[in-house]
């Protein structure tokens, strides 16, 4: 009985439900990135992909459209590949997702939490104003995802290098959760910290990160690897020789500073803001075609 409760446990953590596929039915595997780039290459067709679930939608005015809502739900979600610990990305929402009401799906969706990660199957069902509209048949939740605290780690941390300060983005990126993240994530901090330990000069560390992220990154970028072979040959191209007077603590300036009337004036006394904006839900346009603008 113990062995039968700790796999009903697990199982519910990747939780499927589903409609039946037509039969002869050819699925393809994407990404929303690429079906929203290309909507009518995918028109009518069955697609695969994941997205991280953002929220429940509302349907308005489906004139031209089968999504009328009394039958369907609607809810909106991020393509699983966007960095969404960037302001513009995450209000880059996608909110043409729909779901029969008479479905398992319909009963599942209304649990889902933010951020939740969904490999979904679905079929192009029209294609308005250069916008897919897709009608979800099978969802299936998978385990690993980012939350709120894990965005704003990530988030201070690149505002961080923006201003080259390299240790406090290596502090912020250093706090971010592990094997919870999913792989890409995990990736892209891993490439942000060898950034940081290269322009401090400290190579061999920036190497092990640099490795971490090409072995979690399905498709590691020629920046990564130009990043690996200049760390392993001239590092010193990437050091940051530039000390910005901020960055000087008051015990480690010259004392003559202080009777040449520099110390006061060389100080910076804006501080940077380590508090991430909170994320608001992003303005949705109203997805109907038969809206009135």
């Amino acid at each position: 009985m113990k062995i039968v409760h700790i796999l009903g446990l697990a199982l519910a953590t990747t939780a499927v439900a589903q409609s039946p596929l037509p039969e002869d039915v050819k699925v393809v595997g994407t990404t929303l990135s690429q079906v929203r780039k290309s909507p009518d290459a995918y028109r009518g067709v069955w697609i695969r992909l994941t997205v991280q679930y953002a929220s429940l939608g509302k349907i308005s005015n489906p004139f031209f459209t089968q999504f009328e809502p009394s039958k369907y739900a609607n809810f909106y979600a991020w393509a699983d590949e966007q960095a969404i610990w960037k302001k513009p990305q995450y209000e880059d929402l996608f909110g043409l997702f729909f779901v029969d009401k008479q479905t398992k799906i319909a009963a599942q969706l209304y649990n889902l939490k933010v951020f939740q990660r969904l490999e979904i199957v679905g079929v192009v069902r029209n294609v308005f104003q250069g916008k897919p509209w897709i009608e979800v048949t099978q969802m299936n939740t998978l385990q690993k995802r980012v939350n709120t605290a894990t965005l704003s780690y990530v988030y201070r941390a690149e505002t961080h290098m923006k201003k080259r300060q390299w240790k406090r983005a290596i502090s912020e990126l250093s706090l971010a959760p592990g094997k919870e993240l999913p792989d890409h994530v995990r990736g892209e901090i891993h490439k942000n910290l060898a950034m940081c330990f290269l322009r401090l000069g400290e190579s061999a560390t920036a190497v092990e990160h640099l490795g971490s992220a090409v072995s979690l990154l399905k498709s590691a970028d020629d920046a990564i690897r130009n990043m690996m072979r200049v760390a392993k040959t001239t590092p010193e191209s990437f050091l940051d020789r530039a000390v910005a007077n901020s960055q000087v603590e008051d015990h480690q300036r010259p004392m003559w500073e202080a009777f040449e009337g520099q110390g006061e004036s060389s100080v910076t006394t804006d501080a940077p803001s380590l508090t991430a904006p909170t994320p608001a839900p992003a303005r949705r346009p109203d997805p109907s075609p038969g809206s009135k603008k």
